[in-house]
Order: C-alpha cells, then sequence, then structure tokens
C-alpha cells in the first residue's frame, strides 16, 4: 500500500482539510495517469509529465487534465479520505481542547494537527500492514518532527501483525513525476474546500462538480455528510468520504 497525504486551506485559515490517497495498486494508477498526461501532450520540454494541481486550474486545458486524475481515480483501486476540521470561532472551535490554559498556542497547533492526522490514518489502515506514506511539504506543523512521531506511532512491529502499519514515511515533491500520484489526491482534496469556500473561477466550481457527479452526491459540505453514519459512508461512497471533525471531550491532557 502507498499512501499519498497532503493538507490544503483557505487563506484565512477557516477550514483546514486533511486528505490521504490510499493506494493498493500504486504502479497501475500511476501508469495510467501518466499515459492520460501523454496523451494530452501535458509534458514539460525535456518529454516527463507536467503538474497538476486543484489551484491550477485556470483553464480549459488543465481542467481536461484534472478530470483524467479523477478518471484515473475512479477508475483504479485506490480509495480517497479527507478529515475536514472548521477552525472559524462561529463554528465552536477551541483550541484549547488540545493543551492546557498555560502552553503556547503553536503547542497546541502541532498537537492537535498529528491528532487529525492519526485519526485519519487509524481509521483507514485497521487491515493495512508494511505500507509507505509519502506527504508532500507540510506547511500547518514542522513537517520532520510531525512525521517522527507519526513513523513511531504506526512503525511499531505488532504481535499480531509481525509487520508495522506504515514501514516508511517521507516527504516527496508530487510535482516530480514519479511521485505524481499524488496530484490526484490534490485534486480530490481541493474540490472539498470550493464546496465550502466556492470560488468565481469556473474552471475549479466544474472540476469540483464533475467529481460530485462521479461519487452521485449532492455536496461535499457538512449539512450533507455530517448527517451519514460510518455504514452509510461505506455503504454508498467506499472510494470517497469526508469527515467533518467535531471535538467531543476534552481531559485533563488536552486530548480528544
Amino acid at each position: 500500500m502507498l499512501i499519498y497525504f497532503d493538507e490544503c486551506y483557505d487563506s484565512d485559515h477557516q477550514f483546514l482539510i486533511l486528505g490521504a490517497l490510499f493506494n493498493p495498486r500504486p504502479k497501475k494508477i500511476h501508469r495510467a495517469f501518466l499515459e492520460e498526461k501523454q496523451n494530452l501532450n501535458y509534458l514539460r520540454p525535456d518529454g516527463t509529465a507536467q503538474e497538476i494541481k486543484y489551484n491550477y486550474v485556470t483553464d480549459n486545458k488543465r481542467y481536461n487534465i484534472a478530470k483524467k486524475a479523477v478518471d484515473c481515480f475512479f477508475n483504479s483501486q485506490s480509495f480517497f479520505r479527507a478529515i475536514v476540521i472548521d477552525q472559524r470561532a462561529e463554528s465552536g472551535y477551541d483550541i484549547g481542547y488540545f493543551g492546557k490554559i498555560h502552553e503556547p498556542r503553536a503547542l497546541k497547533e502541532a498537537r492537535a494537527y498529528k491528532r487529525y492526522m492519526e485519526l485519519l490514518l487509524e481509521s483507514n489502515t485497521i487491515s493495512v500492514s508494511d505500507a509507505v506514506l509519502l506527504t508532500d511539504r507540510l506547511t500547518r506543523c514542522r513537517g520532520d518532527a510531525c512525521l517522527e512521531l507519526i513513523k513511531e506511532r504506526f512503525g511499531k512491529v505488532l504481535d499480531e501483525m509481525k509487520c508495522p502499519i506504515i514501514k516508511e514515511v517521507r516527504e516527496v515533491d508530487t510535482a516530480l513525476e514519479q511521485y505524481h500520484t499524488g496530484q490526484i489526491g490534490d485534486v480530490l482534496q481541493g474540490v472539498i474546500l470550493n464546496e465550502l469556500l466556492p470560488t468565481q473561477n469556473k474552471w475549479k466550481r466544474n472540476i469540483r462538480d464533475y467529481v460530485k457527479s462521479k461519487l452521485i452526491t449532492p455536496s461535499l459540505g457538512p449539512e450533507y455528510w455530517e448527517k451519514l453514519r460510518k455504514w452509510e459512508m461505506d455503504q454508498r461512497y467506499p472510494k470517497y468520504q469526508v469527515w467533518y471533525w467535531q471535538p467531543k471531550v476534552r481531559d485533563t491532557k488536552g486530548e480528544v
């Protein structure tokens, strides 16, 4: 299993979205995506594939590449999961859930980010072992420290499994052709932010609506997904799920 992890957020930091693209057959989806880029001549002067990201979908050519990225995902055995944190004051979000009053905000934010990442991974790796986790550059946390903690958390060899859940964790540049499958996750993640904060750009709206049409879902927003129970998500949307996180309880250690 090859897992691509990424983050996205708006300029005002109202929402933080962490996404993971799980690939049981990583070589197959990689080749399919590369073939689509070659067919559409979406290549650099040296012949390698150009990068596509949600933020790049600003014209018809890039929209068509983004559509092919979505198609490659739906035609594969891969699946995508996202956790969305509404950080607006009116949502009731309180960083204090992740620490004590006297602790610095930066420490609480780092602890929160790690916990979100853990929640996303642990709920989707129940039957996974020896996976490789690749992350794009993380800007909302100290990437090296966070990844070391994730490696420690998921890299332990459990007696019943005889191998770790995740055997390797590293940061990569998904702009490079050898890691370009991660760009598919970026598109699948970006459309969620578009649903929450719609853009005026028609191409970005179009790729958002294209993902929704492939999922046959009326919305990617909380008004729809928060109503679904886990079994309903698994039944209706085995390939793509959005989890709108809400704090439940707070203990004396600042953990949830």
